[in-house]
């Protein structure tokens, strides 16, 4: 993901003057020509078992002893401080410390977290990093071998180490490794002894490795993944690589498997390979072949007819087993893979899955935990995938490296489509006078060595429909030279890189953040080649107000294939504030973590770190929902769907209706059962029944479709897809006099003008114009007076877009302003008018309010503002805001909801009547900010306990926000002390209420300089509205109040 580039170059601290890379590197950490010395070959992930039984069941293998847990531990700041000898068997290290494996040793109390975008966590110098800050640890620990490995190959496997390492086996050198993200595996057969062992490794924080982790997540170190040890048969299955593709008719199967032996078994060995394909539905076997070990590669064909087809809505799996037997019959070593039959292809510009062309409603995925880091559990894994199934999510980037193994065989297993994303990124680089590592000669071995052995381990997974070579490190010959290898190694998916743009080496037109224009222009002037963006709609904050835009043009044109959302969820720390409040904690929260990380650029997430949805989410689910839902003819119950499935009929739905009368149900049922297949469209009736239509009252029909049927990871009658429709349905009621011309009394002095009877006193200032108290039965509702608002607490992408900076104006209007006329007089036996006028120089307008006060209480407020002839930059916000008291802290309206909506992002939100605390209305975003949010409101009502309070109804539709306590309180400040968290906002003795024609969108297109799209915005112009003020007595109902 990527921030606009506006740090100097001259802010870098360079090592030396001069192009550092000229230099020669001693170090082998600081040595990028060196990427491993003595690993095993990159191979296909797999676990040997000794039966094919054990080898489907996935139980412990014999052959696998894990190596995490408790290790002995030191950590020094520099290389130089590091021992040099721990690693002997005679060293004793009972004095150090204890540190869990795997962790990163900065979870563990450690050394510092950094958190960075762009800028890299070191000084710009490759392939050279510091001398005096490069934090070591060395890890050490006692294994015992087991008996029965005895004549074996024993390996051992680090799944992931960050970033550089040594390793050492009973105090011998074996190797070292650099690639934070895919693993690396050793045979350390000549240095085991039987018995007791000891394994050593010395990990360094940075190395030359350093430069080409510049991902924007927290830079962290240690060992993330597994350790393993690994016993193998002298003569053992080393690589498979299975293709699982379907004939030109997408009907039937296409099995290709080809399997490497480590050596050509001796012909007296007369060992066998037997080769096994089990349909996972009905466990029938229907491929089988076994054939002599008597070479080192095999190759094995069959057409499977029929085949159940693999994709995201139907994960259909097939075990293929592959098991090595000896000259008896007796099973060595058996290994049991899932694969599944699809086609990954690119076909007249289109990107096409099993034949169809597939939009992908992805999300890009950093392996993140709100404790752990990036050690994450694969419980956390399964319960990721469910939210995606939840939320209509079919597909995820890796960004920006190889994921644990375990996340592609989940995706595999629940289906979810991926993009395997090589562990390459040097985006630190281009704020550099280097500019890029991507045409530098003496990296392509980096280049290369790191895509092997991504593509080696992940070749076999389903789930994988497209490889990645990298983000955001330019463009150069080192790319040209991965595209051409995986290009080489694998003919069944496309290849895709974000800088190539159009050049021979992307498959896929895979840009970022690309505005609607700039998407439209593609599609009119390119059709060879889709155009699916690697990252779009960035959700740092209060975001996602683009979301419904950017779909209904995917939906529009076949070609725009839909895109990945930055990002799936926050990178944030469950942490508490001084005060024992939990909050997400980020930047300097987590510690003396430089001035760069000192932001909440690691929250940009549709979720927070702990998978609780932003309400950006349900704008997300809305839109990449499957079934669109089109009003047809209303008189006559009939509405359109279209199938946006690829491979589910709607027959596997069941679809209720709702109509409801301002909140209230009058009517509901089911449609009858829904047949529609993959992309087709049919007309559909809903048997409504006549009711009788109640004056000044608004109908909905809400349509919701469930699961029929329970799938692995959501239960029978999830909600998948909903529409609501305002149905053509109103009646206008007569009106009503009020006959209580006894009850208003006017009271007047040469400051204030007030308006009271037994059960209500209404006051005005006339200093400053605004209306300033209202007591009901004696009661005081307000402690600050209804005054103008057009300033907003800013939003992160606000603060991107320098609207701070930028509409500062805005702010404290009301500071200069200057009241030009107050004017009372009757406006009926039972109504009282006050005309004020007043003018804000500050941005050369004038405002006028116009009060009407009734008798029973009521204030009509029409507010309007006339702007001047000079420019002046848009308005945060339009609109009035009022303090109460606290005890009106129950919020009851009818508009959208039930989460926060915004004028850009309210597509998902439902028209109906909602109840719920003030303080639930606010959402805890890490970094505080404006939210909580309604639009489309047709009134709310703030109420005590008592159900005594106010409420305001809006002649035309209007918007509101209630807030628990000062939203000054939510004002970002880079100057602070502290970070100011949402989780922090506690409870004050007072509501903050505003009333407003609108505000803002929050936009989403970057989070850097993009502003809300126009028709979201509030231009420098004249507006109006006016909304009621109403008291609200214990016994009422407000939505027969607000009539």
């Amino acid at each position: 993901m990527t921030i606009k580039k506006t740090i100097a170059i001259a802010g870098f601290v360079l090592l030396t003057g001069t192009y550092a890379m000229a230099q020669t590197a001693v170090n082998d950490w600081e040595n990028p020509s060196i990427q491993s010395q003595n690993t095993v070959a990159p191979h296909a992930y797999f676990v040997p078992y000794a039966t094919e039984d054990a080898a489907i069941k996935e139980s412990a293998s014999p052959f696998v002893r894990s190596l995490n847990g408790l290790w002995s531990f030191k950590i020094v700041k520099t290389p130089a401080e590091r021992p040099l000898n721990f690693y002997e068997t005679n060293y004793d290290v009972s004095a150090w410390e204890k540190i869990k494996v795997p962790a990163n040793w900065q979870t563990e109390g450690k050394d510092s977290y950094i958190f960075t975008d762009v800028e890299y966590p070191i000084p710009v110098n490759p392939p050279f990093v510091p001398k005096d800050f490069n934090p070591v640890g060395s890890y050490k620990r006692a294994f015992d071998l087991p008996r029965n490995w005895k004549g074996k190959n024993i390996f051992i496997r680090l799944g992931a180490v960050n970033s550089f390492f040594y390793l050492w086996i009973n105090g011998k050198y074996v190797g070292l490794s650099k690639d934070s993200k895919t693993p690396s595996e050793f045979d350390i057969t000549p240095y085991i002894i039987p018995g007791k062992n000891s394994v050593a490794l010395q990990v360094f924080r940075f190395s030359d490795g350093t430069y080409l982790e510049g991902q924007d997540m927290w830079k962290l170190s240690g060992i993330e993944r597994d350790i393993e040890l690994i016993a193998r048969p002298k003569i053992a299955i080393e690589d498979f690589f299975v293709k699982a593709g379907l004939d030109n008719d997408y009907e039937n199967g296409l099995l290709d498997l080809h399997i490497s032996m480590n050596q050509e078994p001796a012909t007296s060995a007369k060992q066998s390979l037997r080769i096994k394909l089990v349909d996972d539905a009905s466990g029938k076997t229907i491929y089988s072949q076994q054939v002599p070990l008597n070479k080192e590669d095999f190759q094995f064909g069959s057409t499977i007819p029929s085949v159940r087809k693999w994709s995201a809505e139907t994960p259909n799996l097939y075990s293929l087993y592959i098991t090595q037997l000896d000259n008896k019959g007796k099973i060595i070593e058996s290994i049991v893979h899932k694969t599944g039959f699809r086609t990954a292809e690119i076909k007249h510009g289109l990107f096409l899955v099993n034949g169809k062309a597939v939009k992908i409603k992805g999300v890009n995925r950093h392996e993140h935990n709100m404790y752990t880091a990036k050690v994450i559990t694969q419980e956390q894994m399964v319960e990721e995938i469910r939210v995606m199934k939840q939320f209509n999510i079919n597909a995820v980037r890796t960004s920006h490296y190889p994921n644990n193994e375990a996340w592609y065989k989940l995706c595999d297993l629940y289906g979810i489509y991926l993009v395997d994303e090589a562990n390459i990124e040097c985006d630190g680089m281009s704020m550099s006078p280097i500019k890029t590592l991507s045409d530098k000669p003496e990296w392509k071995n980096a280049y290369l060595h790191r895509t092997k052995r991504m593509f080696e381990r992940d070749k076999n997974f389903c789930s994988i429909i497209t490889w990645s070579l990298g983000n955001e490190s330019e463009f150069g010959e080192n790319f040209i030279t991965t595209y051409q290898y995986l290009k080489s190694k694998d003919n069944t998916r496309p290849v895709q890189y974000e800088p190539a743009q159009r050049t021979p080496y992307s498959d896929i037109v895979a840009p970022m953040y690309r505005s609607l224009s700039v998407m439209v222009e593609y599609v009119k002037q390119w059709r060879d080649r889709p155009y699916i963006q690697c990252e779009y709609a960035h959700m740092m904050g209060n975001s996602g107000g683009d979301l419904k835009d950017y779909w209904d043009l995917i939906y529009k044109y076949d070609q725009l294939q839909g895109g990945f959302i930055w990002d799936f969820a926050d990178q944030t720390f469950k942490i508490k504030d001084n005060n024992g409040r939990a909050i997400w904690g980020y930047g300097r929260d987590m510690g003396n973590v430089g001035a760069t990380s000192d932001t909440s650029f690691c929250a940009d997430g549709l979720f927070a770190a702990d998978h609780t949805p932003h309400p950006q989410a349900f704008e997300l689910k809305k839109v990449y929902q499957y079934i669109h839902f089109q009003p047809v003819d209303f008189s006559a119950g009939l509405i359109k769907m279209t199938n946006r499935y690829d491979f589910t009929n709607l027959n596997q739905f069941d679809f209720s209706w709702t109509v409801k009368a301002d909140g209230k149900v009058v009517a509901k049922g089911k449609l009858d059962p829904v047949d529609l297949q993959p992309g087709a469209s049919g007309n559909f009736k809903i048997d409504i029944p006549s009711f009788i239509i109640q004056p000044q009252t608004e109908y909905f029909l809400d349509i919701e479709a469930h699961l029929r049927s329970a799938q692995p990871l959501l239960p029978a009658g999830y909600c998948v897809a909903a529409e609501q429709f305002q149905l053509p349905y109103y009646k206008t009621a007569q009106s009503t006099q009020n006959t209580n011309l006894s009850g208003l009394k006017k009271n007047e002095t040469n400051e204030s003008v007030s308006f009271s009877n037994d059960n209500v006193n209404i006051g005005f200032s006339k200093k400053d114009g605004w209306l300033h108290g209202y007591q009901l039965n004696g009661k005081e509702l307000m402690q600050q007076a209804l005054q103008p608002h057009f300033w907003r607490a800013a939003t992160d992408n606000d603060i991107g877009n320098s609207q701070q900076m930028r509409c500062a104006v805005w702010e404290n209007v009301l500071n200069n302003a200057r009241l030009d006329s107050f004017v009372t007089g009757q406006q009926s036996p039972q109504q009282w008018r006050i005309t004020t006028q007043h003018y804000f120089p500050d941005v050369d307008a004038k405002y006028r309010v116009v009060y009407i006060i009734n008798t029973d209480g009521d204030v009509q407020v029409s507010a309007k503002m006339i702007a001047g002839d000079k420019y002046h930059p848009e308005l945060p916000r339009f609109g009035m805001r009022m303090i109460l008291n606290k005890d009106y802290n129950k919020v009851t309206w009818l508009g959208r909801g039930p989460f926060d909506n915004y004028s850009d992002r309210k597509y998902a939100a439902r028209v109906d009547v909602y109840a719920m605390p003030a303080d639930s209305l606010f959402h805890p975003y890490a970094r505080a900010q404006e939210s909580g949010y309604r639009t489309d409101v047709r009134w709310i009502g703030l109420t005590n306990r008592a159900g005594v309070g106010l409420m305001a109804i809006g002649k035309s539709l209007i918007s509101s926000g209630v807030l628990h306590f000062n939203m000054n309180r939510l004002e970002f400040d880079r100057h602070a002390a502290q970070n100011n968290h949402g989780g922090s906002m506690s409870n004050e003795d007072l509501i903050w209420w505003n009333i407003d024609y609108g505000q803002s969108g929050v936009g989403g297109d970057n989070a850097w300089g993009a502003k809300p799209h126009a028709e979201y915005q509030l231009p420098y112009k004249d507006y109006e509205y006016t909304f009621t003020l109403r008291p609200v007595a214990e016994n009422d109902v407000m939505t027969n109040k607000a009539k």
